[in-house]
């Protein structure tokens, strides 16, 4: 690669053993949000622990509401399915396979960086800053997609970089395959497809014939697999991805981008040091226009000598993701009625977004010629000396930034590992899950979470959820009682009974319930016969 540097390079291996060190890093932390109450449990989370379940009993794929699973594409429950070795359940290791995959995420970007970059010192501070980044640890912690979502999305844009570069048809196909994987991993990776194809179609120095081939071939190859999934969702349901979630509200354009703005702002959380006025003013204003005004100049300079397509391809690749995946999210949240934007919905964008910063920083860094005499070099020269003393502000004020992460990152793992997490084994929850775990309730379940139910419940057994106002909540209870003998499972977790008008009490005083177990934490009722 053209700029690289003249002087000796570190060895190696060196380079290799610190990113496993942070890798590792990563791992540790994500393990030990779930040392003690096992991984998080988010809603999601009981259909992808079922369906592997499924899988291993040879039922094909189903959710735990005894449907067929058709929501979520596939591969996140197969991946547990296969790393349980139909010798664990697929809940015990969710965990360690999230823990894996996202330090296998950080070794990865570490890799790719060292071969663009040419200061080493923003390699190593990449791969240290995902490892404690709280939003990518958190995700991982938890029993969700997102973590192999985030991995295969990284592989893509890799390879895609690699091949916009040299145009080795080999990096192309590798493109196409993660892409694909991306895809069946969450249906938003149809965003990274888009991405990619219009990198291929804006592809510089190519004839506009290639470039259709190329983008037609790649699109086929990453789009295959789910235009198969969506075809057997159609098929079997009538559907191609089942309901979308309405438990929020439609959100109107202005209130999607005021939402995205804020979870986006939010993921990388503030800094965590002393003196956080000053460094929230100089995030928010000087530190962002000093490293554009740094960048635009570097850029402008580097077009002048014919260098802008290698040096700054990582930042288009990347960058351009972001961009386009920002847009499609926008999209979505504005058409389909959902909860609004989320933090998880901005964590596919951590990773981009730092290696497109970190490319920038390193061409500006790399900006000013070396080897000059002591007195020029420091002659004020304010086109070569302006970028390189912005990018060493900036670049300061990131490094506060990382390890201000360490000591949130600490306090997180003990709350984790004491208050309790919404894990599968947290406190709040243990006396009731224990009982189903050891009384397993076959037939038509209702709970407040039905995911915490079904992932201890190992009978045949169809969950739904609770309605949050009495007066549906005793509609459900008569129309069910018409019908089968029926369960209800109620966790007294206050997280958990948010947005119920009724509690514990009120159930077992309907004349449609039977007590079955009082426990300190929650109680199972059964639907009393019909008179």
């Amino acid at each position: 690669m053209s700029g690289r540097r003249s002087d000796q390079p570190a060895p190696r291996h060196n380079i290799t053993l610190l990113l496993a060190a942070a890798a590792a890093l990563g791992a540790v932390l994500v393990l030990a949000r779930q040392a003690t109450f096992g991984v998080g449990l988010h809603w999601d989370s009981g259909s992808y622990v079922a369906a592997a379940r499924h899988l291993l009993a040879g039922a094909g794929f189903h959710e735990y509401s005894g449907g067929f699973y058709v929501r979520w594409p596939p591969l996140y429950p197969l991946l547990l399915a296969l790393a349980s070795f139909d010798l664990l359940d697929p809940l015990d290791v969710a965990g360690p396979v999230n823990a894996a995959l996202f330090g296998l995420t950080i070794f990865v970007v570490g890799q790719y960086l060292r071969s663009r970059l040419e200061s080493r010192f923003l390699v190593g501070w990449t791969a240290f800053t995902i490892a404690l980044a709280r939003p990518l640890a958190g995700q991982a912690a938890l029993a969700m997609s997102d973590t192999a979502f985030i991995l295969l999305v990284t592989l893509t844009l890799t390879r895609a970089a690699a091949f916009l570069a040299r145009g080795r048809t080999s990096a192309l196909v590798w493109a196409g395959v993660w892409a694909a994987l991306a895809w069946q991993t969450r249906y938003v990776g149809g965003a990274l497809l888009a991405a990619v194809a219009v990198m291929l179609l804006c592809q510089r120095g190519a004839r506009p014939a290639q470039r259709v081939r190329r983008a037609a071939g790649f699109s086929l190859l990453a789009g295959a697999p789910m235009a198969a999934w969506l075809a057997r969702n159609r098929m079997i349901t009538g559907v191609f991805t089942g309901p979308p979630d309405t438990s929020g509200s439609d959100w109107s354009l202005p209130v999607v981008l005021s939402q995205t703005g804020e979870s986006l702002w939010t993921m990388p959380t503030s800094f965590d040091l002393p003196l956080v006025e000053w460094q929230s003013v100089a995030w928010l204003g000087f530190l962002p226009a000093a490293a554009l005004a740094a960048a635009c100049v570097v850029l402008i300079r580097d077009r002048q000598r014919r260098r802008a397509p290698s040096e700054w391809l990582p930042c288009y690749v990347f960058g351009g993701f972001a961009l386009i995946y920002l847009t499609v999210l926008v999209i979505i949240l504005s058409l389909i009625p959902t909860q609004g934007a989320e933090v998880r919905y901005m964590a596919p964008l951590y990773i981009p977004l730092l290696v497109t910063a970190v490319c920038a920083l390193d061409r500006i860094v790399g900006f000013a010629p070396r080897r000059r005499r002591f007195w020029r070099r420091w002659k004020p020269r304010w086109r070569r000396q302006a970028p390189r003393a912005a990018a060493a502000v900036v670049t300061a004020a990131l490094c506060f930034h990382t390890a201000g992460q360490i000591e949130p990152n600490v306090r997180e793992i003990r709350q984790a590992n004491s208050a309790g997490m919404p894990g599968y084994s947290s406190p709040t929850l243990a006396d009731t899950q224990a009982w189903i775990s050891r009384n397993p309730l076959a037939g038509r379940i209702f709970s407040n979470s039905p995911v915490a139910a079904s992932v201890q419940n190992y009978a045949s057994a169809e969950y739904g959820y609770l309605p949050g106002e009495t007066k549906d909540m005793q509609e459900l209870l008569q129309r069910q009682r018409r019908r089968v003998t029926f369960y209800v499972v109620w966790f007294d977790d206050v997280w958990l009974t948010r947005g119920y008008d009724y509690r514990r009490a009120d159930l077992a005083a309907s004349p449609s319930l039977e007590l079955v177990a009082e426990l300190a934490d929650g109680a199972v009722f059964k639907s009393a016969p019909a008179h």
